[in-house]
């Protein structure tokens, strides 16, 4: 997902796991051809993804939740 994004910022950060997901990654990242840190960046991506649809199926079934309209958010 993100291998072909271009002018894309990229952050390092320091993430701890354990010994069993660790080899897990190595596997897979090796079994596809990808970096480690690739392959743990693409997982992050579609665990957010999935999380943002979680979130917004929630939303879209909160029976106390206000729906708007497409024409009033254009007035925001």
């Amino acid at each position: 997902m993100t291998e072909g994004v271009k002018d894309v910022k990229a952050t390092k950060i320091s993430i701890t796991l354990d010994a069993y997901l660790k080899n897990e990654v190595d596997n897979i990242a090796k079994e596809l051809g990808k970096t480690r840190s690739c392959l743990v960046a693409d997982a992050v991506e579609y665990y957010l993804d999935f999380l943002d649809m979680t979130v917004a199926t929630r939303r879209l079934n909160d029976k106390n939740d206000t729906i708007v309209s497409s024409v009033d958010m254009e007035s925001y």
